[in-house]
């Protein structure tokens, strides 16, 4: 085998390896894959799915034991590509687990719906809007991006510095405190932390909203290496508001 074939084998094992370990079993295969235009709506565990939705089948996804690509918009993400794959246009939680001690993963069980009944998809399309809208003033001339670490025993010695785009310092991440940053600066910015190696969140930021990047720490050879999550609106106020102030 040539070296080029050999590099691009190895490559494929480390994308798969970083990504998440996705696992469904599909109780209705009659219904075609939707198409990228169609709307993937994530229902929350305490929301009720409506009833004239058909079950398709159960999701999980969870840590492969080598994934870093793993929180939760790209759990989300992956468990809307595969409803999607399965015709399903509901996504109800049943499960959340958050990263901890024993993973730095989110960690999901779902199940899959399908729904053709365009008033109550609105309906739920609608929620979801209001759910994940920004709390601040309608004439605001400034966004809020919300930085948190949730306590964790793991590496809880170790705290990093936040950057901003090349190299300015906005903040701290430490172990169990949180703080929040505006900005008035509009456009994209990526917000980063490094010890033994990088992770960063890239924002479009825009006037009058609110971000939320949840920050934690993972095993590494030396000192432990930053991770950065951005996290949908309704998910990051519970979690950044049960972080106490310090």
């Amino acid at each position: 085998m040539d070296i080029k074939k050999l590099s691009l084998m190895l490559l494929a094992i480390i994308a798969v390896g970083c990504s998440p370990k996705i696992r469904s079993n599909l109780a209705n295969t009659s219904f075609s894959a939707l198409e990228s235009k169609e709307e993937i709506l994530v229902l929350d565990t305490n929301e009720k799915v409506p009833e004239s939705s058909q079950f398709v089948g159960d999701l999980k996804i969870g840590d492969s034991g080598f994934s870093t690509d793993c929180g939760y918009t790209k759990v989300i993400d992956e468990a809307k590509i595969a409803a999607r794959k399965s015709g399903a246009n509901l996504v109800h939680l049943t499960e959340v687990k958050k990263p901890n001690f024993g993973s730095t993963c989110y960690r999901i069980k779902a199940k899959l719906y399908k729904n053709v009944n365009t008033e109550v998809l609105t309906k739920l399309s609608e929620n979801n809007k209001l759910e994940n809208k920004s709390r601040l003033p309608s004439n605001a001339d400034y966004a809020v991006v919300y930085f948190y670490r949730p306590k964790n025993f793991a590496g809880s010695l170790i705290g990093y510095k936040i950057r901003m785009d090349d190299d300015t310092v906005i903040g701290r991440a430490r172990n169990g405190e949180k703080f929040e940053y505006k900005i008035t600066d509009f456009g994209e910015h990526e917000f980063w932390a490094k010890t033994e190696s990088k992770s960063s969140v890239i924002l479009n930021v825009g006037k009058g909203q609110e971000y939320f990047i949840r920050c934690g720490i993972n095993i590494g050879i030396a000192v432990g290496k930053p991770e950065l999550y951005l996290i949908e609106n309704e998910t990051g106020i519970s979690e950044y508001e049960a972080v106490e102030i310090k």
